[in-house]
């Protein structure tokens, strides 16, 4: 498989989406010129090359310096409750969360599997909702645990290259009945 050059891959794609949807309620911790944090936050990075993780932690700045006067304890009591929210947020929304176990409170990262397939699904957004997408069999998927929350997926359609347009459930089931319809109101309009 080639990658076009500059084109964000799986793993980029992966961080991108869970910093916007952690971007959605906590701020990103930001860093000044020398590295060193200037202002607290999460912190998301890609893990191993190829292996569709994100790795997600609390940054703040150094305890007991001029930007940070909290001591080694409070800050790492701050770091755990923030972590356990970032973890809230992310398993709300579908993500695959394994706590690390390390002296830091860390977070890793995986997407949904699919469904149908079990195969590992793909961030994707629709109408601005954040949605999960199998690459394998293409179902759609919210990604929790309920599977009765996927009925709740909206319809879409997609059309092929020669116009004809293929109407789908949210789950990415063909919709033939809806597909039908489409087509004879489509042929309709064209009588006329």
């Amino acid at each position: 498989m080639t990658q076009q050059i500059g084109a964000p891959g799986p793993d980029e794609v992966m961080t991108a989406a869970a910093h916007a949807l952690l971007l959605t309620r906590h701020p990103a911790a930001a860093f000044d010129a020398t590295g060193k944090v200037s202002a607290a936050g999460f912190l998301c990075s890609s893990g191993l090359p190829g292996a569709a993780q994100v790795r997600v932690s609390h940054r703040t700045a150094f305890p007991g310096s001029s930007l940070n006067a909290v001591s080694f304890a409070d800050a790492a009591a701050e770091e755990y409750v923030l972590v356990s929210a970032y973890a809230d947020l992310l398993r709300e929304h579908g993500w695959s969360v394994r706590e690390l176990p390390t002296d830091r409170h860390r977070l890793l990262l995986s997407a949904p599997l699919c469904p149908e397939c079990a195969a590992a699904t793909q961030p994707l957004e629709v109408e601005g909702e954040a949605l999960w997408r199998c690459p394998a069999c293409c179902r759609r998927t919210y990604g929790t645990d309920d599977p009765d929350h996927d009925a709740d997926l909206p319809s879409y359609t997609e059309t092929d290259p020669d116009g004809s347009v293929t109407v789908y459930y949210g789950t990415g089931e063909v919709d033939i009945e809806a597909t039908a319809e489409w087509a004879s109101q489509t042929s309709k309009e064209t009588e006329l």
